[in-house]
């Protein structure tokens, strides 16, 4: 599902650039066909209509390659883009416990939904869990519990607890 998804998006920046491209160059024709139009015109309103216009297809175009040069397509490759992030959903507290402010603010943006509610009198409110955590709880197994299946631990004798 990942890799479908990394390579829609690949795909849909490739088409963008492609797009853009032609865009500009139909610009660029619109441009030379009006230049020859100026040439070959004597009437000083028209040529400065002509020039009016040059000038917007010039800001189009201008608007249109800062738009080519955001439209980027995913850097790197999907498993290292993929493994950071299975990493996260796998162990967030790992991420949190590093200290840094920043990583800690991103934590929070990742695992929540909203921005956590605080109350003078009751403290910290319960917030919405994000997504990606919610999926998890629903497709893990309930019978599993911390990687041991319900009722494969062996029961610790009464008399070896020290």
């Amino acid at each position: 599902m990942f890799r479908h998804a990394w390579d829609q998006r690949r795909a849909q920046a490739q088409d963008a650039i492609k797009s853009g491209q032609r865009q500009v160059k139909g610009i660029e024709k619109q441009i030379e066909t009006l230049l020859s139009r100026i040439l070959d015109s004597t009437n000083a309103t028209v040529i400065g209509t002509y020039e009016d216009k040059i000038g917007e297809l010039e800001r189009s175009k201008i608007i249109l390659a800062e738009h080519l040069a955001n439209q980027a397509e995913p850097q790197g490759s999907y498993q290292e883009k993929l493994e950071p992030v299975l990493t996260f959903l796998a162990n967030p507290w790992k991420l949190w416990e590093t200290g840094h402010i920043a990583l800690r603010r991103t934590v929070l943006k990742l695992a929540f939904a909203d921005r956590i509610q605080y109350d003078r009198d009751k403290g910290a409110r319960t917030a919405k869990i994000a997504l990606p955590f919610i999926a998890i709880e629903k497709i893990a197994d309930p019978g599993v519990c911390f990687g041991a299946g319900e009722g494969t631990r062996t029961p610790t004798p009464r008399g070896a607890r020290t």
